[in-house]
């Protein structure tokens, strides 16, 4: 006669940390009585797992994006073991846990004994549910596209200001129509500081979220844009990885999918795209997967002599690795002093690309608008905020980049209610 034998311990693991989940993952993946069947990289999607009672228990660390007091008592619940993974599990704050406490740096071993021998014997083992097979909507059923654009923002290596003027571009079409900002610098991103935005509400998570559900998109969204600018501005932006090894969870089948998603919902999508082109690494291929779905590539350049040759090298990639025309690139001189810089009709022909915008250099409206952390063009008495603003409205000289109307940011937010 066979012994009874317990069915595998189903496990969900939100560890918020890629070199704790290399040290405990293996091994957890390799024992004959334990089954992962759920990463999490935020609390909220750790908590949607175990709310559809297909997992047993839970092994949290203390880093887990959007990990709150609150999310880990609705973690505590009947039938559920959660294993919390904290620097110091003799601290006073985990004392009331009913769960057990381990340090961070608990050994696959020990981790494993504690999840097999706190695991509740006699658990009644709920039938799996499988799920229906989605449906693929043709296209005649989908919904469609909204008219706009899809504007790529890229520079040359240094700091030509790409950042600096995605942000902005984005925040003065937001006036006019609905806009987003999806943060594709894979190499420095930098939004949340420009912006004081969550990192934790960020591609990667979105990237996590939609492979789980690949249905689930407008859900996703919501939980990871977040509203750029002023009251008024129909803005919102999405954030690129928050630590440096997270972005190899995202892949330019993602970032393609990603921009037809945004570019149906809408009017401007806005991608900040990092200057590596060149090699496999991910940064790479995203940053050429994202400039290969734009319908208009920008290409902000210092105004000065480094800058160009900098600018320079960008536009032979373009050309070389994506077959990019230079004259399909527009060029947005950066900082530009007419005291010192080549006047904008001599970098037009030298570096053979329609130049777009000539924005002035104006040092004391940028640090403002840096430690202030908004938009440069919500400073009305700012000649580069001007610039900027004609940028997008681009009246009478080319479809690329014209919106209905004459923009306008909110005027409560002008310093000293100065119109402009």
């Amino acid at each position: 006669m066979t012994g009874y034998q317990l069915p595998k311990l189903r496990l969900a693991l939100g560890l918020g940390d890629q070199e704790l989940e290399q040290r405990l993952r293996p091994a957890l993946d390799a024992a004959d009585d334990l089954s992962v069947v759920a990463q999490c990289l935020a609390a909220d999607q750790l908590v949607q797992v175990v709310d559809t009672h297909a997992v047993d228990a839970a092994v949290v660390g203390w880093s887990l994006h959007r990990l709150t007091d609150a999310l880990l008592d609705q973690l505590d619940r009947p039938g559920l073991l959660v294993v919390l993974l904290v620097p110091d599990p003799d601290e006073a704050r985990w004392r009331g846990r009913r769960g057990p406490v381990l340090a961070l740096d608990t050994d696959p071993v020990s981790l494993h004994h504690v999840l097999v021998s706190a695991r509740p014997a006699g658990r009644p083992v709920p039938r799996q549910r499988t799920s229906p097979e989605p449906v693929v909507l043709k296209s005649a059923d989908r919904a469609d596209p909204r008219a706009g654009g899809v504007i790529a923002v890229t520079g040359g290596a240094g700091a030509p200001g790409r950042t600096t003027l995605a942000i902005n571009l984005t925040a003065a079409l937001g006036t006019a129509d609905s806009s987003v900002l999806v943060e594709l610098d894979l190499c420095a991103p930098s939004l949340a500081a420009f912006l004081d935005l969550d990192p934790s509400r960020n591609i990667c998570t979105l990237a996590h979220a939609v492979r789980e559900d690949p249905h689930n998109w407008s859900v996703a969204l919501r939980d990871e844009l977040q509203p750029l600018g002023p009251t008024g501005v129909a803005a919102v932006v999405l954030c690129g990885p928050p630590k440096r090894e997270m972005r190899s969870s995202v892949g330019h089948g993602f970032v393609e999918r990603l921009v037809a998603e945004l570019a149906g919902r809408y009017r401007w999508v806005i991608l900040d795209v990092g200057p590596d082109l060149l090699g496999i690494e991910t940064p790479a291929a995203n940053h050429r997967a994202a400039l290969a779905a734009a319908q208009h590539i920008l290409l902000a350049t210092g105004s000065d002599f480094v800058g160009l040759w900098h600018a320079r090298g960008a536009l032979d990639q373009l050309e070389r690795q994506l077959g990019i025309e230079r004259r399909s690139v527009h060029l947005v001189l950066n900082r530009h002093d007419a005291r010192y810089h080549h006047p904008p009709a001599e970098v037009e022909w030298h570096l053979g690309a329609p130049i777009a915008a000539v924005v002035p250099f104006d040092h004391a409206a940028a640090q403002r608008a840096v430690a202030d952390q908004r938009p440069l063009v919500t400073d009305p008495a700012s000649r580069a905020s001007r610039a900027l603003l004609a940028l997008a409205e681009r009246p009478g000289k080319s479809q690329a980049f014209s919106a209905k109307a004459r923009l306008r940011l909110p005027v409560q937010h002008a310093p000293r209610g100065r119109a402009w």
